[in-house]
């Protein structure tokens, strides 16, 4: 069998490298359909995955459309177990530059490194030339004491080193570990060469641009290279877009600096997973396929093949790799496939690569994992300045014409209202907030926000349950808040919490509604508010408190308050993070300062000075998980219900916020396995989701749900909708997986619950658990002492409580006084 295949890919290689003929398009398809039936016999991982997607490499393969793709991240995640060949056999592990995050992994053995050698040559000699000549490497030295700086470029430098008769290095590093071009170094290398010897030119696209390009056109010198050179460049444009330059003024400045005809400078197209597999740029502006390969585009959300002309994820066939399954692979790159011949008579699939896929926008506070929080400014960070202010809800007065001038006019606005403010009985600002509560549900005007979390907002807020929180968080009588009211137990000492003035919010971008639970603590307590909203607010709370206008509240004893009223001592604007005066003005003018965000939302609030005795409150990002002990899956009818709670606490805030959970934790040796209440869930799921609607997927994060499904399709198995609305990943291992979001939970079997304590770290905020008192209590005891601010039951994680990240808020947002007294 390895015999035969080995024959047929030879075979394949040993044809011309863009052989249009049907007979080279019948032996790529025989070639391709022997090395796919290898690595289903051979590797077990991806017999699972060809399983999964009901694919038999047995059975005839009448198109390349009809094999099932390989993303990317499969070798990000799983790539050095990926061999499909033995250990022992294996002579390289290659990895990918990972300049946009993790880096692929693809292990070499000496079967897959002859053929990725001799698919090089062959395809790269149609562009240079067959005959070597000296190489320009535009790189450091790998003999040199700077080596160290050129790291994991050497093994794709070494690669074309094969064309080179002779071989220069000229980039260099200073004492201080700097690299430059060394012009003088080069213009002595080319006057050695003979009259008229052409030469190539090499290195890394942005190595090129940032070092060599910069260097001479800064200079003024102007090399003159011999006739019939090429400058050949690699690694893409990632690290480029910054700059803001094409690709035909780079290849035009670069052409000009080196005396040779922009034509003759080449882009090379290549990735990691198909190491050996080359690109490079025809004169007709595009790319072709080689004999070795075959290319479609896929729709980003779909996934479905779209014909030429239309723009989608590229993906590469090709049977070159033996020693692992990287022979349908589908990139993060977006290209187009034109289907109209190379003028230049090149055959071959033509295409052009019109950028990367954006990563997923970073939309949660589990972003956190794996890092710390440092509040403290990093050297050679500019900050720029923004005077532009937003002010998105405001009933005062504005005045002044600057931003800085305007802020400073709002904020005393503000406090101008403080004394009105704490004159209002706080029975009448729990009820009026009730009131708008019911108005958020009920009018339609606030329809949009519904899969923003309004109905889970909207009960928290109802009265009892305000009247509740604060209690609790006001030593358990409310009216400590209006007056003087003896201490329990007491009848000559007195108590009572005043507010402390002014709070300032900084509002996260992922959860918005969240930030009003602190809001309406604030108001409760009696302080004035300025709310800075994230940049994507959307208006969410200018509508939230829009509903205030035109409601009026009576308390039981005749008092009323109007909505409006109550709304002069609030004001919502948005300013740039780069405003660093007006972060300053407000944060220097705030007694409380709430953040909530990502680490550097939060880091830039806790930069900015403030009042000695300012009250800072941090609601950071955190990351969460859950728990199941096996005698909570006793039956099928109790693991359903389980199930329908474990999926709301994945889809309230779409797995956003601090206390969503990502991954789950289940017993083994229940009545119901972990695998079966997986299936469950897929059940529950769907019912979840028509009681919370989900809100719009990005086609980045459609492809990220993609990506993760793509792993467990290798790993384990995946439950998931169609539209990608829902995902349930299933796998044996006992990890802490980074957070995907758009509900995607990930499921790992534990032998006990306790097993899961391994993964407290500083950043774990909440455990929801699902376990018999006793065994709760004892993870429980655990889990807080390591750092755990909460274990709530499974469906309730969500449940904004008192107390929050292990801290009562209320407590935080009022000063106690004291009358009489004290107490001995």
């Amino acid at each position: 069998m390895i015999m035969n295949e080995r024959s047929m890919v030879e075979e394949l290689l040993n044809r011309p490298p863009y052989d249009g003929s049907e007979e080279c398009d019948n032996l790529f398809m025989e070639a391709l359909r022997d090395e796919l039936v290898f690595h289903y016999e051979h590797n077990e991982m991806y017999r699972h995955f060809c399983e999964r997607k009901n694919f038999n490499p047995h059975e005839p393969i009448h198109s390349v459309d009809e094999l099932p793709p390989v993303a990317v991240s499969v070798f990000k995640e799983l790539g050095f177990n990926l061999n499909s060949v033995p250990r022992e056999e294996l002579t390289l592990a290659l990895q990918s530059s990972a300049t946009s995050g993790i880096p692929s992994t693809v292990v070499i053995d000496k079967i897959t490194a002859k053929r990725q050698g001799k698919a090089m040559v062959k395809v790269v000699s149609e562009f240079i030339g067959k005959e070597r000549k000296p190489f320009l490497i535009m790189d450091i030295d790998p003999r040199s004491a700077s080596r160290k700086l050129l790291g994991a470029r050497f093994a794709a430098v070494t690669g074309y080193l094969k064309f080179a008769s002779k071989v220069g290095y000229f980039l260099k590093a200073d004492e201080n570990g700097l690299s430059y071009f060394d012009v003088e170094g080069i213009q002595a290398f080319i006057k050695e060469l003979p009259s008229g010897q052409p030469v190539v030119v090499f290195g890394f696209t942005y190595i090129l641009y940032q070092h060599v390009l910069k260097s001479i056109l800064e200079s003024d010198v102007r090399l003159h290279l011999p006739k019939g050179s090429k400058i050949i460049h690699i690694g893409g444009w990632k690290k480029l877009e910054s700059e803001k330059i094409s690709k035909e003024l780079f290849n035009e400045q670069l052409a000009r600096c080196f005396g040779i005809c922009p034509e003759d400078v080449i882009d090379i197209y290549g990735f990691t997973e198909q190491m050996g597999l080359n690109y490079p740029d025809c004169a007709c502006g595009c790319k072709h396929a080689s004999s070795y390969v075959k290319v479609l585009a896929r729709d980003t959300v779909t996934r479905s093949v779209l014909p030429a002309g239309k723009e989608g994820m590229l993906e590469f066939i090709t049977p070159i790799p033996h020693s692992y399954p990287g022979n349908v692979v589908l990139t993060d790159d977006i290209g187009i496939l034109e289907d109209s011949p190379c003028p230049y008579g090149r055959p071959g699939q033509r295409f052009r690569i019109v950028g990367r896929l954006k990563k997923a926008e970073v939309r949660g506070c589990g972003d956190i994992l794996s890092s710390k929080l440092v509040f403290q400014q990093k050297e050679g960070t500019e900050i720029k300045s923004d005077s532009h202010l937003d002010i998105q809800y405001f009933r005062g007065t504005l005045k002044g014409n600057t931003g800085e001038e305007q802020l400073q006019g709002i904020i005393s606005c503000l406090n101008d209202k403080l004394d009105w403010l704490r004159q209002q009985p706080v029975e009448a600002l729990i009820g009026i907030i009730g009131e708008v509560a019911k108005k958020w549900l009920s009018d339609e005007r606030f329809s949009f926000l519904k899969d923003k979390g309004l109905l889970f907002l909207s009960n928290w807020c109802e009265a009892s349950h305000l009247r509740q929180i604060a209690e609790e968080g006001l030593r358990g009588n409310i009216r400590y808040c209006d007056t003087f009211l003896h201490f329990p137990n007491s009848s000559k000492h007195f108590l009572k919490a005043n507010s402390r003035g002014l709070a300032c919010h900084w509002m996260a971008g992922n959860v918005q509604i969240l930030g009003v639970f602190a809001l309406v603590q604030c108001i409760i307590t009696k302080n004035v508010n300025l709310l800075k909203v994230s940049a994507k607010d959307d208006g969410v709370f200018r509508a939230l408190l829009n509903a205030f206008e035109g409601v009026t509240y009576t308390t039981e004893d005749g008092y009323t308050l109007e909505g409006s009223a109550l709304m002069d001592t609030v004001a919502v604007v948005y300013f740039s993070r780069d405003a660093k005066k007006m972060g300053e003005l407000m944060s220097g003018s705030a007694q409380v300062r709430i953040a909530w965000g990502g680490k550097e939302a939060v880091e830039t609030v806790a930069k900015y000075p403030s009042m000695i005795d300012c009250e800072t409150v941090v609601f950071g990002p955190k990351l969460s998980y859950a728990v199941i002990a096996r005698e909570e899956l006793s039956s099928e009818h109790a693991a359903k219900k389980l199930a329908r709670r474990v999926s709301v606490d994945v889809s309230v805030f779409d797995q956003s916020g601090c206390a969503s959970p990502h991954n789950l934790y289940i017993e083994k040796g229940g009545i119901v396995t972990p695998e079966r209440f997986c299936e469950i869930l897929a059940e529950a799921f769907p019912k979840t989701e028509a009681q919370i609607p989900k809100p719009f997927i990005s086609p980045e994060q459609i492809s990220a749900v993609h990506s993760s499904r793509g792993v467990y399709d290798f790993k384990g198995r995946v439950w998931g909708s169609d539209t990608m609305s829902w995902t349930v990943l299933y796998s044996e291992d006992n990890e802490l997986c980074k957070p995907v979001y758009s509900r995607v939970l990930m499921i790992h079997p534990v032998d006990h619950i306790n097993d899961a304590l391994v993964h407290v770290q500083d950043y774990i905020q909440t455990i929801g658990i699902a376990a018999p008192e006793d065994k709760a209590i004892d993870f429980a005891n655990k889990a807080t002492m390591a750092g755990v601010a909460r274990c709530p039951l499974i469906g309730r994680m969500l449940n904004f409580e008192m107390p929050w990240d292990g801290l009562f808020l209320i407590d935080r947002l009022v000063r106690w006084n004291t009358l009489s007294g004290p107490l001995c």
